[in-house]
């Protein structure tokens, strides 16, 4: 089908011919598009791909038959405690079980026919070189704020634990079961530290206490002066969707703005 819409060019031009590298054009509309990246813990199911990667993949082919350069890009995110879960329930490491499931994605989003332009990985190199950048980049500029706050640690795997690896009773409603982020019995979110008889989900054994760590956290109270000038600007510009410009209070940040001038 792929194949097929190529051969098409002169009429539609959907998908762009392999190996083309898209970048863009002074003067002509440029227009690049992500999705939600899917974790790199499990095989995509319909759900996944139907919520994300299609629905971009069709904004994508229809920039591209109204002739925009179009980059569609993706990849698998394979970092965070939803990776290191399931690596420990299959006996593999991180990065196996990461090197497993991102060949099972692009496989899958293959037989979809899905046209992205580049699906790349969370854990290359290049990724890990621009993250750091934006992270000193902020520490360089005073965003950054280091603070200490308790949290779950566990005496037997001598770590502390990620709010997944707890589990405990819930202070609210009395279920045994809630976990270190929410109950779902009462449905109420709470924090790892406030469960009652906490437990690691690693061995069940083990003691599971409190200690002082250290964090560093973005200082969103500075940040928020300049980013909301910049949404001001940006999505008049590139005519953004109202609901991708309502804050808290559910008003739109350029019309609180205008207010206040």
């Amino acid at each position: 089908m792929a194949q097929k819409i190529r051969e098409a060019e002169g009429i539609l031009r959907v998908l762009p011919k392999p190996g083309e590298k898209i970048a863009p054009a002074e003067g002509e509309r440029n227009v690049l598009i992500t999705s939600a990246l899917p974790y790199c813990n499990n095989v995509p199911h319909l759900g996944n791909i139907i919520g994300s990667t299609l629905s971009a993949d069709v904004f994508a082919r229809y920039n591209r038959t109204r002739n925009w350069r179009t980059l569609y890009i993706c990849g698998t995110d394979e970092y965070g405690t939803a990776t290191e879960t399931q690596a420990l329930k299959e006996g593999l490491t991180p990065r196996a079980l990461c090197d497993k499931y991102n060949a099972t994605h692009v496989e899958t989003y293959k037989w979809f026919e899905l046209g992205f332009d580049y699906f790349g990985r969370t854990s290359t190199p290049l990724h890990t070189e621009i993250s750091q950048e934006i992270y000193l980049n902020l520490a360089k500029n005073g965003f950054l704020e280091r603070l200490e706050k308790e949290q779950t640690f566990c005496e037997g795997c001598i770590k502390f634990l990620a709010d997944r690896f707890v589990e405990g009773t819930c202070p609210h409603c009395g279920s045994d079961d809630a976990r270190g982020d929410q109950c779902d019995v009462c449905g109420r979110t709470l924090d790892a530290v406030d469960l009652i008889n906490p437990r690691c989900l690693i061995s069940k054994l083990h003691t599971v206490t409190t200690r002082t760590t250290a964090h560093m956290y973005l200082k969103l109270d500075a940040l928020q002066p300049r980013t909301e000038e910049w949404i001001r600007k940006s999505w008049k510009e590139g005519k953004w969707s109202p609901n991708a410009v309502i804050n808290a209070d559910g008003e739109l940040i350029d019309a609180r703005l205008s207010s206040t001038q």
